[in-house]
């Protein structure tokens, strides 16, 4: 990492060294690190010390058998949706791990929502007390340089090179012929892609092979759509024309569904229109120059809530999202971690988004819905995050701190974040009461909570764990719209537009969903 004091303070970092090389969380030779994170409320006070005595507090809250813990029943190949049977219920609790019952909320926006926090944000500083200024090394806007890299000119080993011979650069992306399912890889088996923590599951990378193809059909879609144009330019130029011309397009109906699919499903209603319509108030000028820590450490990470302990990825194949006691060198072994390449690999998109797919109940013979929901959004994480295996995006051989509730919770101290109850009086809302939080009174947490647990809490006592409450619905809108809003090129600063590719049923206009992409990608 080369670190100067012109270095722009979005520079896609991660791209200075190899595609494969990790990238270096310490800056070189005693220089200072650059800080592309900022905070929402910096004058607010940290919610409690990052010291000894609270750090074993927050180890509580996040371990093992704690109280964040859903205690799942066994999740196995063969049983890979055990912990949502309802008939065998655990013998101590009540069922931590419930559907979601909202219509709009089905089991594919969990990992469309990891698939946009990669897009926005990829932090690589160790959690450790007093390190809180570390390089984004994402460009922080909704412009997929997750997928995109820099682009064909510097990042050709994404692209497809077959017709070089007939143009000066590539403009589809490269995917592999004898594994059409699958990202491309290394032999060793390393995904051939712009941000290596989209292969740290099974259903991520398929999500990121979706946007690979869907560029690609883009790409044909738009060569005959606007032939006329290309041909009026220099041989030379078409190329290039071409692929600016695509990437514009996969941008904007990208951004289309992360706002009007994924936020409309997930935030409170009330909330998002107010902010829709007033634009943000909070997230504002040249804050927006930077992530706030309140997102990127805390609300953003709902979604850790609804990762189910384990997935039905095909009717062939379902297994534990993780399994720690798994060999990571077995070749297709029996989780969902990435990394690994077998036919049985991969997804069916039609039990993750909602295509109006019917089934056939086994137990029943009833017929019933193809899709899975969601799980409820609550304080509750699926057992096997408490003992993540090692990973892109996961934790490294010599982590010792495996429970994914307790990252997230020693990412606050380390930052001083503040109580999710005074950043609620902040945005004029009501805080919960200490009732509302009382299981936390024995850490002595019950009146100045660690935002992401209030997020999750309040999630579940305002809306019954169907989306998100005023405070995570508050900070996630108003991120989204003061990223889109900053970026010139975003469908937001674009008045008029709207989609114009065909949808899943040919027509045009009138919205855009993940089942219309999924459609034209060619993978459902």
């Amino acid at each position: 990492m080369v670190l100067s004091p012109v270095t722009p303070v979005q520079d896609v970092r991660m791209f200075l060294d190899p595609p494969f090389r990790a990238p270096t969380a310490v800056a070189p030779n005693g220089q200072a690190a650059p800080d592309d994170f900022n905070k929402l409320f910096p004058h607010l006070p940290p919610f409690a010390a990052c010291e000894p005595t609270v750090i074993a507090r927050i180890r509580e809250l996040g371990k093992r058998t704690g109280l964040m813990d859903a205690l799942d029943p066994r999740v196995t190949v063969t049983n890979p949706l055990a912990a949502n049977d309802t008939e065998t219920p655990h013998p101590t609790h009540p069922n931590r791990n419930p559907d979601n019952p909202n219509p709009d909320m089905t089991v594919g926006f969990t990992f469309l929502g990891q698939f946009i926090d990669h897009d926005l944000t990829f932090d690589p500083m160790p959690i450790r007390c007093g390190r809180t200024a570390s390089p984004n090394l994402r460009s922080r806007f909704f412009d997929l340089d997750s997928v995109y890299g820099r682009g064909p000119d510097l990042d050709r080993l994404l692209y497809d090179r077959a017709s070089e011979l007939d143009r000066q650069a590539p403009v589809k992306f490269f995917v592999d012929f004898d594994a059409p399912r699958d990202l491309p890889r290394t032999s060793q088996l390393r995904a051939v892609i712009a941000d290596p923590r989209n292969d740290e599951n099974v259903i991520t990378s398929q999500l990121h092979l979706a946007f690979l193809r869907f560029h690609n059909e883009v790409t044909d879609h738009l060569a005959a759509q606007r032939a006329g144009e290309l041909a009026a330019l220099a041989p030379a130029e078409r190329p290039r024309r071409l692929f600016e011309l695509t990437r514009e397009s996969v941008r904007r109906h990208y951004q289309w569904v992360v706002v009007e699919q994924f936020l409309a499903a997930t935030l409170d209603p009330a909330v998002l229109a107010t902010v829709a319509a007033a634009g943000p108030t909070v997230y504002t000028g040249a804050g927006t120059q930077k992530i706030p820590r309140e997102f990127q450490v805390a609300a953003y990470r709902f979604g850790h809530s609804q990762i189910r302990p384990g997935y039905k990825l095909n009717v062939g194949f379902g297994a534990p999202i993780f399994d720690a006691r798994v060999d990571p060198r077995e070749e297709d072994p029996n989780d969902l971690r990435g990394g690994r390449r077998a036919p049985r690999r991969f997804v069916e998109w039609d039990t993750f988004f909602d295509f109006g797919t019917k089934e056939v109940d086994p137990d029943t013979g009833a017929v019933r819905a193809k899709v899975k929901r969601n799980k409820r959004i609550d304080p509750y994480i699926s057992s096997p995050m408490f003992d993540l295996p090692v990973g892109p995006g996961l934790v490294e051989p010599d982590d010792a701190l495996k429970s994914l509730a307790g990252r997230n919770l020693e990412r606050h101290l380390q930052h001083g974040l503040a109580s999710g109850q005074d950043i609620a009086t902040a945005l004029g809302y009501t805080p919960l009461a200490a009732a509302d939080l009382s299981e936390l009174q024995p850490l002595g947490f019950e009146s100045a909570t660690p935002l992401w647990y209030y997020v999750l809490k309040e999630a579940l006592v305002q809306q019954q764990g169907t989306r998100l409450g005023e405070v995570g619905s508050r900070i996630i809108a108003e991120v989204f719209y003061g990223l889109l809003l900053a970026d010139s090129r975003s469908y937001l600063n674009c008045p008029g537009w709207t989609p114009d590719l065909p949808r899943r049923d040919g027509s045009t206009g009138g919205g855009f969903t993940m089942t219309d992409l999924l459609t034209f990608a060619g993978v459902a």
